[in-house]
């Protein structure tokens, strides 16, 4: 995420403690709502990561001119209120202990106004080795990061699954095109995001078409549901230039003030699982009352 100079402050301090720098959300960051896109603050998060990793002597010299890819195997979010357009933010991240092949990694972000807590978020982060495409071990690439002694407890949880009596409301099949490979060679987790929301909110799609613009908390479709409050996602396989996949959508039945859909990425004969998302989001105002 592009920050001008004027808008950005960061502290940094030893292994293990917060990073944290000031941003302002801007148009490029945010749909027709107004909102911060899922994908963007993910893409927000994954910064933020890459900039403390570098801080703590774990950048590119240690790990990409090596040939070792970090990688992002679960994520979990909860978002209270999406920031909007225009709005000043504090995005906070810290390290976890290591654990195993792993490196947890946690994040806030807060009203840089109120002080309001808006997102907080959880990843499980690894190496994969850019030759093999397999995973490293981080003592046999001479790579640690000394954290907090904070349990990611949302993303150590059991695979993913769409219950049973789950709807299938939309497919698709999909060829991962060129503009969305990134700088591992495979489509960006974020992007996965981008692909939901046009399953969700386009023609004939559960969540409709139709969105307000809004510059506040609950502004979302005016036809389905509003705006995402909790993400929980594992990447299974890569997704690589070409590859054919079949896109999957589907709605859990419920009362409530959220609607839970499941978002999957499968191989075109249904076999191999790439990705599985789960997603809890508002119900619009009026579906509530």
């Amino acid at each position: 995420m592009e920050t001008p100079a004027e808008n950005a402050a960061e502290t940094v301090t030893e292994a293990g403690a917060v990073w944290s720098r000031a941003l302002r959300i801007r148009s490029e960051h945010v749909d027709m709502t107004r909102q911060l896109r899922t994908s963007s603050l993910l893409r927000m998060l994954q910064e933020a990561s890459i900039a403390h990793t570098t801080e703590l002597g774990m950048g590119r010299e240690k790990t990409l001119d090596r040939g070792y890819l970090w990688v992002i195997s679960r994520q979990y979010a909860r978002i209270l209120r999406m920031p909007v357009y225009d709005e000043e933010i504090l995005l906070r991240s810290w390290p976890g202990e290591m654990l195993h092949v792993f490196f947890p990694r946690f994040y806030e972000i807060v009203s840089a106004e109120s002080g309001e807590v808006l997102v907080q978020a959880q990843a499980l982060w690894m190496l994969l080795d850019e030759a093999t495409r397999r995973f490293v071990f981080p003592a046999e690439a001479g790579v640690e990061i000394r954290g907090r002694k904070e349990e990611p407890d949302r993303i150590l949880r059991g695979s993913l699954r769409a219950p049973a009596g789950a709807v299938l409301t939309a497919e698709q099949r999909w060829t991962a095109p060129f503009s969305r490979i990134d700088i591992n060679g495979h489509v960006g987790n974020a992007a996965y995001f981008d692909l939901l929301d046009d399953l969700l909110h386009g023609e004939g799609g559960p969540a409709g078409t139709g969105c307000a613009a809004g510059t506040g908390s609950g502004s979302g479709s005016e036809t389905g549901s509003g705006g995402p409050r909790g993400i929980t996602a594992e990447y299974l396989t890569e997704v690589r230039p070409g590859a054919e996949l079949r896109l999957r959508l589907l709605r859990v039945p419920g009362d409530g003030d959220a609607e839970t859909y499941y978002f999957e990425g499968v191989s075109a004969d249904g076999g191999k699982p790439f990705f599985r998302i789960e997603m809890q989001m508002d119900r619009d105002t009026e579906e509530k009352q």
